[in-house]
């Protein structure tokens, strides 16, 4: 069910990856390591000129989220989303229900640490661009 959610990356004009949202991205130590020259342009150096993602099997967690981000309320943690032109979105929240609960069992358990970090990173800039919508509470 996820992997058939991001066809509409595909379908989709906008490319997230190629605007400022995507840049810079919160990058852990490992990302760094792996990707030392990732978070230096927009739009992100690993988008081709195919409209593709040239390490998409081994990007950072910011772009295995998106279009999904985290925020701190109160002591929790909890999933939003961006107002964006994002078709992903654009459908009832059950459509994408089944890739948070993806996350929650394959990469929040690794990121759990920097979830903190991760919350509060551009959240102000982002704040001030872009109304948000509060999906749930995040599964740790």
């Amino acid at each position: 069910m996820a992997s058939k959610l991001w066809d509409k990356c595909l379908e989709c004009a906008d490319k997230c990856c190629g605007w400022k949202i995507s840049f810079p991205l919160y990058v852990t130590e490992v990302d760094k390591e792996k990707h030392p020259r990732l978070n230096t342009t927009s739009p992100c150096r690993f988008y081709n000129a195919s409209r593709l993602c040239d390490i998409h099997q081994d990007r950072p967690y910011d772009c295995r989220f998106f279009p999904f981000d985290v925020m701190k309320i109160g002591t929790e943690f909890f999933w939003i989303t961006w107002q964006t032109n994002c078709l992903i979105l654009a459908g009832p929240q059950d459509e994408f229900e089944g890739c948070l609960r993806q996350h929650e069992r394959e990469l929040v358990p690794a990121f759990n640490q920097h979830l903190e970090q991760y919350s509060q990173f551009r959240l102000q800039e982002f704040l001030r661009t872009f109304p948000y919508r509060v999906l749930r509470r995040i599964n740790q």
